[in-house]
């Protein structure tokens, strides 16, 4: 059976396709493997936030990290580019960027409401995306504050911050949380079907090379700058790992719902 497709734009869900247009056998069983996945994730971070918080002092391998890592002569311009996606998500520049995303996304759906076309993929994009950073931040906070771990200090150990010390604990780092969270929220947007299908999907292809690139440098950046150790980084991706496929199931949950009760319309008229 072929997927169904309202005339408005709103993909139905059907024995073999899901709401959003993937095999259904397929996509259940990449589900189990993902919650596998999941517990398993929650469980190493539970352990992780006990772990630190009954010994706060770096790891003598987190200091050789730190230490190896600032060892590392870099060329200027390929120290700013590493150090780049940690300077973009500081309060000021992570809030500019959201609003313009969240805003972005509004405006596609005003433009679809007049033109006749269902606006509902849009703004569900935009809420989700909201949703998922500003809660998780939220979280993130208060984790930090009950795992209580001090910030790298250059007075206590043999090592640089180039950044000015602030009196917020450590663990997990939220700049990592955050960058894992926003933009792999963002990428999984990118893919999804309604935006596979845009005609003009060939723009975001740069903003999609410069989220894995933000992902894949925010520890190391962390690192480089002294303001976090090596776990922090490592429990800041995992954490925002966990928050952000707990968001994607929910976005899923509710595009299978809406589609439902807009199939049950059909149905009806």
């Amino acid at each position: 059976m072929h997927s169904i497709t309202h005339s408005k734009g709103t993909q139905l869900p059907t024995r073999d396709r899901t709401a959003g247009g993937e095999d259904r056998r397929k996509a259940e069983r990449r589900y189990r493997v993902e919650a596998v996945f999941w517990v398993i994730g929650f469980i190493i971070y539970i352990i992780g936030c006990v772990t630190i918080h009954g010994h706060p002092q770096p790891y003598p391998f987190e200091l050789t990290t730190t230490e190896t890592v600032q060892g590392f002569h870099l060329m200027p311009w390929l120290r700013d580019a590493l150090v780049f996606p940690s300077i973009l998500n500081n309060i000021g520049p992570s809030l500019i960027a959201m609003i313009i995303w969240v805003g972005w996304m509004l405006l596609m759906a005003l433009i679809f409401h007049l033109r006749g076309r269902s606006p509902l993929n849009w703004i569900k994009a935009a809420v989700f995306l909201a949703l998922t950073v500003g809660i998780s931040y939220g979280l993130q906070g208060i984790t930090e504050l009950l795992v209580n771990r001090p910030r790298p200090d250059p007075h206590h150990y043999p090592i640089h911050v180039y950044t000015p010390l602030v009196p917020y604990p450590t663990f997990p780092s939220g700049h990592t949380e955050f960058d894992t969270l926003y933009y792999g929220s963002l990428l999984y947007l990118s893919f999804t079907k309604p935006v596979r299908e845009w005609r003009y999907r060939w723009l975001l292809i740069p903003l999609q090379l410069f989220a894995v690139y933000a992902l894949l440098t925010i520890g190391f950046s962390r690192i480089l700058e002294g303001d976090h150790w090596l776990l922090d980084v490592l429990g800041g991706y995992l954490e925002g790992a966990i928050y952000l496929f707990v968001f994607i199931a929910l976005f899923r949950w509710v595009t299978a719902k809406l589609a439902q009760r807009q199939a049950m319309k059909m149905q009806r008229v």
